[in-house]
């Protein structure tokens, strides 16, 4: 009668379980001692030279680990090894299908690098984070804060779902701004004024500071536009633009365009502008 107790070759039962429970055990001190290396490491680098050696270091645990127990338990049997491994991810996959497609997930965005440490962020749908910068990735979320402070803890199988706004990425946005003139004001006065206030604000592009210039996340991203001189990289197109879009007896509506670099203070740059401007025209109107 055939030895039920023997699975594959001489690995019994006992041995697989016994395996599986070492693996995990395994997964959890890499786990540990990722989380040690980079608390260390984020005192004297960089938090993204932190994680990435941390995260090597886990994986070096993990694959001596792993060497070290399938000897011990099972013999290096490859055939056993396989068949233990096996049977650990489905029975992980039936306990946790969430964190599996969340390890995927977290896998894909590293390797497309969709989002970087310290990259300000929006989503296009569910969640609505407004704007948010990255804190923190991990295996299975990402950690983003807002300008308000709330910090959003996502799952990276949401993230990799998700419409995203990489402001970092794109280095500088234009901004839209919709006002109405004071009734009676010309157009070509309302525009050169408007102008006025504009081509001095310190925050728009192109009256930007030389050394400024040459620190727009998005330039550094893209070996291209590294590449190129700062006269191309500035071209007339993005100058400041007074487009009329409106015309009506109490006044006409004009939208202001400008680009800037910081969209972390485009609140605060667009109140600076509708504030001058309002101040300029109203000096206008009064004449």
């Amino acid at each position: 009668m055939v030895d039920t107790h023997f699975i594959i070759g001489n690995v019994t039962i006992e041995s697989v379980i016994i395996f599986t429970v070492a693996t995990l055990a395994v997964i959890v001190l890499s786990y540990l001692c990722y989380k040690a290396v980079y608390t260390v490491l984020e005192r004297v680098a960089s938090r993204s030279g932190a994680r990435w050696t941390a995260r090597f270091a886990a994986y070096i645990i993990f694959g001596i680990g792993l060497y070290y127990i399938d000897l011990a338990i099972l013999g290096f049997d490859i055939s056993a090894t396989f068949a233990s491994l096996g049977i650990l991810s489905i029975a992980l996959a039936f306990a946790s299908q969430q964190i599996i497609s969340n390890l995927l997930a977290g896998l894909l965005i590293a390797i497309n690098r969709t989002i970087a440490l310290d990259d300000w962020v929006e989503l296009g749908n569910e969640p609505e984070t407004g704007i948010a910068q990255v804190r923190d990735t991990t295996f299975t979320r990402t950690i983003l804060k807002d300008r308000d402070g709330r910090v959003f803890l996502l799952p990276n199988a949401t993230l990799l779902s998700s419409k995203i706004v990489n402001y970092s990425r794109s280095g500088y946005i234009e901004v839209p701004v919709t006002i109405t003139l004071p009734p009676g004001l010309p157009f070509d006065r309302a525009r050169d004024t408007i102008l006025s206030v504009l081509t001095v604000h310190p925050k728009i592009l192109p009256n930007i500071k030389m050394e400024n210039k040459t620190q727009i996340p998005g330039l550094s991203m893209i070996p291209r536009q590294r590449e190129l001189s700062l006269e191309k990289i500035f071209p007339e197109r993005f100058s400041p633009r007074v487009l009329i879009t409106g015309l009506a007896p109490l006044g006409n509506t004009v939208t202001i365009r400008f680009w800037i670099h910081d969209i972390t203070r485009r609140e605060e740059i667009v109140s600076d502008v509708l504030y001058e401007s309002g101040q300029r025209l109203d000096l206008i109107g009064k004449s």
